[in-house]
């Protein structure tokens, strides 16, 4: 007897076994594909490594400005793709040592559950105390005329699994996989158009973002169309809905990800809890917050509430949100849009105001606070580092820093973090190295 079974071993998964076997519960953990899930295998992992190589030859290809002689620069196209596929590889055989290591049992087969104590595969049945659905989610595959071409519509999985690149494509959806996958065949020298059916960019964003993000595609040489999407597909040709023909190699649907909302005659309801007693569900196909950092932190909330009882708060409002590249793109809280009506103050830092970033010929973006004399509500950066930033602001508002908490640190010099010293400083039109705002 299992005291959980929990299927799926994606970062909610398997972050649920380490911490129940931490907490002395026996575990099984089921996974009928790879342990690590859609983040270490399809995701967050490999394209970080594509976009590292992506970082790297455009550096080189700038590199005379720093001084340096870097001549005759190009790309292994086959060695990249290669290189993410190790590394996933590599990182995907050390979790699954470190969850042995917890004397936590594997079960590569799809399990089923049969009623809330038994899991069952093809081989065998599981007798468990409680369940823990945490199954993930996969791309939308969007049918054109019809049909689906798997030759020539592509999902986020598929690119990972190209032998060589397009040399044009169009991407449906700004997000972050969009964004990303833009940024990554755009530096491989791929024409790239995006197709959008909002009516801005990076829609999920602060409009002051996405304005910003549109600055950089165009800077990127990327074709973008808003307020349209694609109305039918012939050969190559592709028809949008505002009347524009294009031609591409192939498209790649990037207008996120579906996850199933029942399991069986399991029925996910609200946070964790499902329509059974004994049964949880956590990650993705919960559609709190479809990121692998909120997987992780629901599978230590449901672990604490399995074992004492407790149900802590799940706050998407904490959650931050990255998409990467150069630079970055982070944000977390409100956006300006969602406080209309509100009274809050509001800083807009240049991240060209910093040494650090005149040091690094990397000047494009800003820093954007909002904020009451109380509390932060929200944070929005476009920088070098964005990923790292945007932990000071969720420290803060985790823990209800005001603003005026936060003037107290005091940070290094020169680096971007100084970018939110600065940030908060301006609130008040305090900050030290941009003039006064003119009020």
């Amino acid at each position: 007897m299992y005291d959980i079974g929990i299927i799926g071993a994606g970062p909610a998964g398997y972050s649920a076994a380490i911490r129940a076997a931490q907490k002395g519960l026996k575990v099984v953990l089921f996974e009928k594909e790879y342990v690590g899930g859609t983040c270490l295998n399809k995701g967050c992992i490999p394209t970080k490594t594509v976009l590292h190589s992506c970082k790297i030859l455009s550096e080189l290809k700038n590199a005379e400005k720093f001084g340096i002689k870097a001549e005759n620069i190009s790309f292994d196209f086959e060695k990249i793709w290669q290189r993410q596929k190790k590394i996933s590889e590599k990182i995907r055989n050390s979790l699954t040592n470190l969850i042995k290591s917890y004397g936590i049992e594997i079960i590569n087969e799809e399990a089923k559950v049969e009623h809330s104590g038994l899991i069952k595969t093809d081989t065998n049945n599981y007798q468990v105390k409680n369940i823990l659905i945490a199954i993930g989610s996969e791309p939308n595959k969007i049918k054109f005329n019809g049909e689906y071409d798997e030759n020539f519509i592509l999902t986020s999985d598929d690119m990972l699994n190209l032998t060589k690149l397009p040399e044009s494509i169009l991407i449906t959806g700004s997000g972050a996989i969009g964004i990303e996958w833009a940024r990554i065949l755009s530096c491989l020298g791929v024409k790239v158009t995006i197709v959008e059916m909002m009516d801005k960019i990076l829609p999920i964003a602060d409009d002051e973002v996405s304005e910003r993000v549109v600055r950089l595609l165009k800077k990127s040489r990327i074709t973008f169309y808003t307020s349209a999407t694609v109305e039918e597909i012939k050969g190559k040709t592709i028809k949008l809905s505002n009347g524009q023909a294009l031609e591409a190699d192939c498209v790649l649907s990037a207008a996120g990800r579906k996850t199933l909302k029942e399991f069986g005659d399991i029925k996910i309801e609200s946070g964790f809890k499902t329509n059974k007693d004994n049964i949880y569900a956590i990650g993705d196909i919960t559609r709190e917050s479809m990121l692998a950092h909120s997987a992780i932190k629901q599978a230590e909330n449901v672990i604490e509430y399995i074992i004492n009882g407790n149900e802590p708060k799940f706050d998407k409002n904490l959650v931050p949100s990255v998409i990467y590249g150069s630079p970055e793109i982070a944000w977390i809280g409100k956006t300006e849009q969602e406080l209309q009506g509100m009274q809050y103050k509001k800083s807009l830092f240049p991240i060209s105001a910093l040494g650090k970033a005149f040091a690094e010929d990397k000047i494009d973006g800003f820093i954007k606070i909002l904020a009451t004399d109380d509390e932060i509500l929200g944070a929005h950066i476009i920088s070098e580092e964005a990923s790292a930033l945007i932990q000071q602001i969720a420290i803060a508002m985790a823990n209800k820093l005001s603003p005026k908490n936060l003037q107290k640190v005091i940070y290094a010099h020169p680096t971007y973090s100084e970018g939110i010293s600065e940030s908060i400083l301006a609130l008040d039109n305090m900050a030290l190295n941009i003039p006064p705002k003119i009020v």
